[in-house]
Parts: structure tokens; C-alpha cells; sequence
């Protein structure tokens, strides 16, 4: 395969948490609203930057990443297991005083046999404008093989190109400022902390998967199927994987 076919360009859709800035949605790729914006994103470690270079629209999903390999964006997202908080909402309808923004993001190497990243949920002050107020980062690694059949719901692809078993691992706080993390509807308290630690899902990866957006997939238990998570983006030959998904105002 010629690497000028896999261009990688990490977008991100707008999701909700399942209990932290808006309630479990489940979609197809074509519903997303996806906008672009430059920069790394990350918190801590010295391979990537804060979010707060690449910073758009709250409201709206954004994305940052490099352009050398596979990826893309636009399946709208479904709240995986590891998400957490409560709905989210205008600053004085929620309770709370401030309004921020919530949101996922992960970056690391992937292959078809390995899968070693992070995973942070972090709140942006100011509306989404300003600096990081929360960030608890996961280390998540592969333990194993993930089902089969991802490739009966990849799109109109024949093919996923790897599938994981992962585990969440490792949690620490890299950013709280004045109690944010548990004082907001990110709700990255102590327990939601620990519900998350531990926690096993299988990942897939489907490149193009409406012919045009790239998407991790996830497997749902309950239902015994593959379903689109979120926009990701994923390099073959360098294995570089990364997404930054904003999920919408919450409070703090």
C-alpha cells in the first residue's frame, strides 16, 4: 500500500460521557458536526502539548494531528464504558458557577499486534478558551485479541484493520485546579476514578469507513456488536494513534 494513500489527519466528533457532559448517544458516522484545528494536543510527557494551542469553538468537536498517515474524522460518537460524569448544561442552569468545556483524548503507538497509549478526560476553562482546569490520565494497553465480526460493521469497508482487548490502567491527576476534577459535571471524583481503573473494552480501527472519515471502533457487550466510537486517527508504517474528542460545555 502507498503511504501517500493513507494520509493521517486525527479529527474528532462531538460525543457525550456517559455520565459527564451530556447523556450516551449512539450514531452512524454521518451525523457528526467535525471542525479542524492545529497542534498536538496532550497533557504532560514530552511528545506532546497542551490543549489548550489547539482550542476552537466549545461547542464543536476538535481535532489536532500530524498529516503522515492514515486517519480521518466524522463518525458520530457513542459513549464507550470507560466514560463518566453527568449531563452538562449552561453554568447557572447546572449549579455550578463556571462554564467549561469536557472532553477525551488519547495519543500513543498502535499495530496490529500492540496497543500502547494514554487516554486523558480533561475540562478546559473559560468556556473551552482557556487553560486546562482538569486532566486524569489512564495508561491503556493491550491484554488481548479483541472479538470477532468487526469487519461485518465496518462501513463500507471489507476490513478493520486491528482489534484490540485493552485495559485502563495507572489513573493519575496531572491538573486539578481548586477541586475541578471532582467539582464539575466531569465528575472525575475518587470513585469515578476507580470505576474507570481496571476497566476492559475491545477497540477496532476501520480507515475510511464511509469512504471518506476514519473511526475506532468499539465492541458492545450487551448487543454482541462493533459500533463506530468516535473520529481517530492512525499511522500504519510510524503506528502513531491519536484523537481529541471535545464532548461539549460542563460545568465547574
Amino acid at each position: 500500500m502507498s503511504s501517500a494513500r493513507f494520509a493521517f489527519a486525527a479529527l474528532c466528533s462531538v460525543t457525550l460521557l456517559s455520565a459527564g457532559c451530556g447523556d450516551e448517544t449512539s450514531g452512524g458516522p454521518d451525523a457528526a458536526t467535525t471542525t479542524a484545528a492545529s497542534g498536538a494536543t496532550g497533557s504532560g510527557g514530552a511528545s506532546t502539548q497542551t490543549s489548550s494551542a489547539a482550542q476552537t469553538s466549545s461547542a464543536q468537536s476538535t481535532s489536532a494531528g500530524v498529516t503522515t498517515a492514515r486517519g480521518g474524522g466524522g463518525a458520530e460518537s457513542t459513549a464507550d464504558a470507560s466514560s463518566v460524569g453527568s449531563g452538562g448544561g449552561a453554568a447557572g442552569d447546572s449549579g455550578y458557577a463556571e462554564l467549561g468545556v469536557c472532553g477525551r483524548r488519547s495519543e500513543g503507538i498502535v499495530t496490529e499486534t500492540s496497543f500502547d497509549t494514554y487516554q486523558e478526560y480533561y475540562l478546559l476553562g473559560d468556556e473551552g478558551q482557556g487553560p486546562e482546569v482538569c486532566v486524569v490520565r489512564f495508561d491503556v494497553s493491550r491484554i488481548g485479541d479483541g472479538p470477532a465480526g468487526c469487519e461485518k460493521f465496518a462501513g463500507q469497508q471489507e476490513e478493520c484493520l486491528w482489534t484490540h482487548l485493552v485495559e485502563f490502567t495507572n489513573p493519575r491527576v496531572l491538573i486539578d485546579e481548586e477541586g475541578a476534577c471532582a467539582n464539575s459535571e466531569l465528575g472525575m471524583d475518587a470513585a469515578a476514578i476507580a470505576e474507570i481503573d481496571g476497566r476492559q473494552v475491545a477497540y477496532g480501527y476501520v480507515f475510511e469507513y464511509q469512504g471518506h472519515n476514519s473511526v475506532l471502533m468499539i465492541y458492545d457487550e450487551e448487543q454482541a456488536i462493533w459500533k463506530p466510537l468516535l473520529n481517530a486517527g492512525w499511522g500504519e508504517e510510524s503506528g502513531d494513534f491519536r484523537f481529541d474528542e471535545r464532548d461539549g460545555f460542563c460545568g465547574y
